[in-house]
């Protein structure tokens, strides 16, 4: 009789410990994970659509690229000169509006995927602008390029930071 109680105690035991480790294996790790924007939860964390990144896809991708940028300017290898400009949100998430880069008053249009920056091939008054770029916390570093009409082609770059109103 007491080996039928214990194959007994044995199955229910083996029976408890199969559908507890069944139960901790099938957890969803996005059970606790709200991705905002449109982002999905995968694994564990959020797969932000485009134009949207931060942990819950909570922030717009330009967000990090807003603000007046203050530097140093070079072209075709001369001096570097003292420049600032502005970068100002575009009509989409991913979009940045880039004002008054070559010191010319006007704007030029820039995607932004995470930390990257690309200027796609854009003519504005007879001048060609195309580049890219990053930012790195409060430093921002872009690769350009003015291809004016004529033999007029610069090759230039810039180095600044975020200007901090003091």
């Amino acid at each position: 009789m007491k080996s039928w109680k214990a194959v007994f105690v044995s199955v229910i035991g083996f029976m408890l410990l199969a559908l507890s480790t069944s139960l901790v294996s099938c957890n969803d790790p996005c059970s606790d994970i709200v991705c905002k924007n449109n982002g999905i939860c995968r694994d564990g964390r959020c797969v932000c659509a485009d134009g949207f990144d931060g942990p819950l896809c909570q922030f717009k991708a330009y967000e990090k690229f807003i603000g007046t940028w203050d530097g140093t300017y070079r072209c075709n290898g001369g001096l570097p000169s003292a420049r600032s400009f502005i970068i100002n949100p575009g009509v989409a998430p991913n979009e940045v509006d880039i004002y008054n880069l070559f010191d010319q008053g006007i704007s030029i249009i820039g995607t932004v995927e995470g930390i990257n920056l690309t200027i796609a091939e854009q003519s504005i008054n007879g001048t060609t602008y195309s580049g890219n770029g990053y930012v790195n916390g409060e430093f921002v570093v872009l690769y350009l390029t003015e291809d004016e009409d004529g033999p007029n082609k610069f090759s230039c770059d810039f180095n600044g930071e975020r200007f901090q109103d003091q």
